[in-house]
């Protein structure tokens, strides 16, 4: 169904008003603020009603591809990434982890949306930093997404610079933004899964149910500009003599380094296992001993060395 069909009006303002609303909350002046509070509530309500609005009308379907989609529907694609994504800014402590749980069902409802629409792939919803590290077998995916979300920036910025923006671009731009928060959204969701483990360890120590975990020491880092390559290090370099500078290549190592000096700290500070007892018979001790006994029961002492003997 076009948008035209019901609602375009106040579908079109409520839109314009979440996108007015997120830009503001991606880029706050104060997150303690009251009027940063009232923003994250007002968002939320809007994006509510454009969330029903969206249902109602029916603007998306299993049965069609996203060439069937009408370029006005297009970015009502991105209601549910909105969506989760101000739930996610929620900070305050005694609601975080409901509001967590809120955002990544709704990250989860726009990536299975982007998946129908060849937009995104497959991929495992409960991804965390525990279980999925970063290690050498997919530093380059995520250096290669990094590249790919930095490129939709530009393409976007580029496109939305045009005087003349017809149908055609302004599709490609929808589609665009589509693309780019898919990304987002992958990232966010590997960000909670990581986050809520801790909120319910919190909530377990505040229950008195467990005891808070000791401090763990951690090297401070020092501050660096991080660059895409050999020759912009060699110009930020010259150009900030105080501060190192590191390409992404060499971020990516060194982050893979301090993780496995981490994993290999923690592995020696395993209690080693306990020796076993030598006093102690077990079932092949005892075999052993038995088969001995047979031996010599039946072998008289010197029969094994008889050589050139009557």
């Amino acid at each position: 169904m076009l948008v035209g069909d019901l609602g375009e009006d106040s579908l079109a303002e409520l839109f314009k008003k979440s996108r007015a609303n997120l830009r503001k909350i991606e880029d706050p002046e104060d997150r303690t603020s009251q009027n940063y509070k009232d923003l994250i509530l007002e968002s939320l309500e809007i994006l509510q009603k454009l969330s029903v609005l969206v249902s109602s009308l029916r603007l998306f379907s299993t049965n069609e591809s996203l060439d069937d989609v009408s370029t006005e529907s297009l970015k009502f694609m991105l209601v549910n990434a909105f969506s989760g994504y101000v739930h996610q800014q929620h900070f305050e402590f005694q609601d975080r982890k409901r509001h967590l749980l809120a955002a990544k069902e709704y990250y989860k409802d726009f990536h299975h949306l982007c998946q129908l629409y060849g937009l995104a792939k497959a991929i495992e919803y409960s991804m965390n930093r525990i279980d999925n590290p970063i290690t050498k077998n997919n530093r380059e995916e995520k250096i290669q997404k990094f590249k790919d979300k930095k490129d939709l920036e530009e393409k976007i910025k580029e496109m939305e610079k045009r005087e003349n923006v017809d149908e055609e671009v302004q599709r490609e731009i929808y589609v665009s933004y589509a693309k780019l928060w898919v990304i987002r959204v992958e990232e966010e969701l590997y960000n909670i899964n990581s986050e809520l483990p801790m909120l319910e360890h919190m909530d377990k120590v505040r229950g008195g149910e467990t005891n808070p975990s000791p401090p763990i020491k951690t090297k401070v880092m020092k501050p660096f500009i991080l660059v895409k390559s050999e020759q912009q290090k060699a110009v930020f370099g010259a150009g900030y003599p105080s501060l190192p500078t590191m390409t992404l290549d060499e971020f990516y190592d060194a982050e893979l380094k301090r993780i496995v000096e981490a994993q290999n700290q923690q592995k020696m500070q395993q209690p080693p296992p306990e020796p076993d007892d030598p006093d102690e018979e077990t079932a092949e001790s005892l075999a052993k001993a038995r088969a001995w006994d047979d031996w010599k029961d039946t072998h008289k002492r010197g029969w094994g060395n008889r050589h050139n003997r009557s």
